[in-house]
C-alpha cells in the first residue's frame, strides 16, 4: 500500500469577519484546494467566520478556545496557521507535536519565534527580514512565486495583454475588501463625481462582512452606479476592468494577475510590506488608510491617484507590467512542499 493510499489530514486555523479580513480565508482556501488535489484532506478550525460556505468543499469546525485547537491538532499531519493572534507561546505548543508539519503564513515578521517547519511570505524582500532568527530550522517560501491565488482566477481564461484587448475594458471597479473595515466605500463614492472616473462604468463591490452594504446599495442606485454584493466570480469583473480602487491584501495579487492598474488602500498593518513591493513593480499606487479618522482625506488621495493613472496615457503599459508579477502557481508549489515535508516526517518515523 502506497504512502498516499490513505489520505493525510491538514488543520487550518484562521478567523474572518470583524477585525479579521476575509483575505485569510481566500488564500488558505486556495492552499486547501491544492492540498486536496494531492490527497490531503483539509479542515478549517475557526472561532468566527463571515460565511460558513466560504470553505466549501472542505470541512469547517468551530472551536471555543486555543487550548481546544492545540488538543485537536494532535491528530493531524499538517497544522497551518493563518492568524496574527497566534503568539510564540501557542506556536511553541503546536511545535511539540512532532508528527505534524507546522506551517505559518506570515506577512510582518514581528511576533517572535515561529517554531515552524515552513514559513510562507509572498513578499520578495522577505528574505532580508530576520526570519532565520525566528525560525532557524524552517524552510522559507518567499516571493511572488508563492502567492496563494484563488482557483477561480488561476482557472480563468486570462488573456495575455494586447492593446486591442485592453481598449475593451470599460469599467472602474471599487472594492474595499469583504468587510470594508475602515468604511471607505461611501466617502470615495461621494467624491467620485468630481473626477473623470465617472466617464466609465463605475462598479462598486461589497463583501459578506460589510456592515453598511444596504446604505451603499441605495447610494449606488441613486447615482446610477453598478452595485454588486458578495460576488462569487471576481475574476470575471477584474478581467474587464480598466482601473481599480481597492483595499490591499490578497486582492492586490488578483488584480495584478488580471492586469488591472490599481490604487490600493492599505487598511491593515500586515498589508503594508506586500503592497509597497507591488508599487515598486510600477503598476499600482497606494495610500495608507489605516487611520479611519482620516477617511475623507484618504478618499481624496485615492481618487486623485486614480485619476492620475487613468489620464496618464500609460494604462496599457501598466496593465502589461502587472501581468508579469504573478504566475498563479503558488498554491501548487506550496502544497508540493508540504507533501514533501510530510513524507520526510513519515520516513523518519519508520
Amino acid at each position: 500500500m502506497g504512502f498516499y493510499s490513505v489520505k493525510k489530514k491538514a488543520l487550518i486555523r484562521l478567523d474572518s469577519g470583524g477585525k479579521f479580513g476575509l483575505g485569510h480565508v481566500m488564500r488558505s482556501k486556495a492552499l486547501a484546494d491544492a492540498l486536496f488535489k494531492m490527497q490531503i484532506n483539509c479542515t478549517f478550525a475557526v472561532q468566527s467566520i463571515h460565511s460558513e460556505d466560504a470553505v466549501i468543499p472542505h470541512q469547517l469546525m468551530k472551536i471555543q478556545s486555543e487550548d481546544d485547537f492545540v488538543s485537536l491538532a494532535k491528530s493531524y499531519d499538517v497544522i497551518i496557521i493563518d492568524h496574527y493572534d497566534y503568539t510564540t507561546e501557542l506556536l511553541y505548543k503546536l511545535s511539540k507535536q512532532e508528527r505534524s508539519v507546522l506551517v505559518v503564513l506570515d506577512d510582518e515578521c514581528n511576533r517572535g519565534h515561529l517554531y515552524a517547519d515552513i514559513v510562507i511570505n509572498p513578499v520578495k524582500n522577505a528574505s532580508s527580514l530576520p526570519y532565520k532568527e525566528m525560525a532557524p530550522d524552517a524552510k522559507f517560501l518567499f516571493g511572488p512565486e508563492y502567492v496563494l491565488l484563488r482557483a477561480l482566477f488561476k482557472d480563468m481564461d486570462c488573456q495575455p495583454f494586447t492593446p486591442s484587448f485592453f481598449k475593451q475594458r470599460k469599467s472602474i471597479v471599487i472594492t474595499f475588501g469583504g468587510s470594508d473595515v475602515t468604511g471607505l466605500t461611501l466617502p470615495v463614492l461621494k467624491l467620485i463625481h468630481n473626477t473623470s472616473l465617472v466617464n466609465f462604468e463605475v462598479i462598486v463591490v461589497t463583501g459578506a462582512g460589510c456592515k453598511n452594504s444596504n446604505e451603499i446599495a441605495q447610494y449606488c442606485q441613486k447615482k446610477h452606479f453598478t452595485y454588486q454584493h458578495n460576488v462569487k466570480n471576481m475574476a470575471a469583473l477584474f478581467s474587464k476592468a480598466r482601473l481599480a480602487i481597492s483595499a490591499a491584501g490578497s486582492t492586490a495579487f488578483e488584480l495584478a494577475y488580471c492586469g488591472v492598474p490599481s490604487v490600493f488602500a492599505v487598511v491593515a498593518d500586515n498589508q503594508l510590506h506586500s503592497v509597497k513591493e507591488q508599487c515598486q513593480y510600477g503598476w499600482c499606487q497606494m495610500v495608507d488608510c489605516r487611520e479611519q479618522s482620516r477617511n475623507s482625506k484618504n478618499a481624496v488621495e485615492l481618487l486623485s491617484l486614480a485619476e492620475q493613472l487613468l489620464n496618464s496615457g500609460q494604462l496599457e503599459k501598466l496593465s502589461q507590467t502587472a501581468q508579469t508579477v504573478i504566475d498563479g502557481k503558488g498554491a501548487q508549489r506550496i502544497a508540493a512542499c508540504i507533501k514533501h515535508e510530510i513524507s520526510k516526517r513519515k520516513m523518519s518515523d519508520c
